[in-house]
């Protein structure tokens, strides 16, 4: 599990490169648009990521500090794969972790997520992180870490901080789904604060009375277009048409 977000994995070139030819570039003939066909597991993928967020934001933690923690953890690495096998989450989660009510609900995977983090605080970059769970598990160091123990003892009920979380969770998971990546890289394209003020502009938007699960795919589209602006100066954008 990366401590630093700093540290995650940029986009690779190939990946750019069919973010602008497939997502930038809808209207360019000479391309063969080959976007994931969208199934309704998908849907329920990205709501229950989005239900998992919510939980954190209600449970006191604050998306900037939730969402690198997420996005670029070992269990976001797990979850990514069962969703993208399109298995939804199955005994591999379970089987790694050694965790076996992990995902009953999405406060365990929450506690599960900063009892990893705080097991693994102080490892050495050479140490078998697998192993070190494996042994606390095993030693029954299933203590209730500080990350917890330090949280408000009423839970945030503010609608306007449910809200954002759900959507980030969910909009997160679209992105991850659209182009078959990790979390770790999806973060790494969008931050926690490029998320927030994309979420600005849709609620001052006509699509804020959308539903989510109609429009997510075009939020998907512009945040993608935003990088490909960000990576792509005008003048170059003609190297990919």
């Amino acid at each position: 599990m990366s401590r630093d977000p700093a540290k995650s994995r940029p986009l690779s070139e190939n990946v750019k490169r069919m973010m602008w030819l497939e997502r930038a570039a809808p209207r360019n003939q000479n391309v063969l648009n080959a976007q994931r066909v969208w199934t309704e597991n998908d849907t329920i993928y990205c709501q229950k990521q989005g239900k998992l967020f919510m939980e954190a934001a209600a449970m006191g933690f604050p998306m900037s500090s939730f969402v690198p923690l997420y996005m670029t953890s070992q269990l976001a690495g797990v979850i990514d794969y069962n969703f993208s096998s399109s298995n939804g989450v199955g005994s591999a989660l379970e089987d790694l972790l050694q965790i076996p009510a992990l995902m009953q609900n999405p406060r365990s995977i929450i506690e599960s997520l900063y009892w990893i983090e705080e097991i693994l605080e102080d490892a050495d970059e050479t140490d078998n992180k697998s192993m070190l769970l494996a042994h606390a598990y095993e030693a029954d160091m299933k203590h209730t870490p500080k990350a917890l123990l330090a949280l408000p003892e009423t839970e945030n009920s503010d609608i306007d901080d449910l809200s954002y979380a759900y959507w980030l969770g969910y909009i997160y998971r679209c992105e991850c789904i659209m182009h078959d990546e990790s979390s770790r890289m999806v973060y790494s394209a969008f931050t926690e604060d490029i998320m927030r003020k994309a979420y600005t502009d849709v609620v001052n938007s006509p699509m804020n009375d959308r539903n989510l699960s109609d429009c997510a795919k075009e939020i998907c589209a512009d945040l993608d277009r935003l990088l490909v602006e960000k990576i792509w100066p005008e003048k170059k954008h003609r190297k990919y048409m």
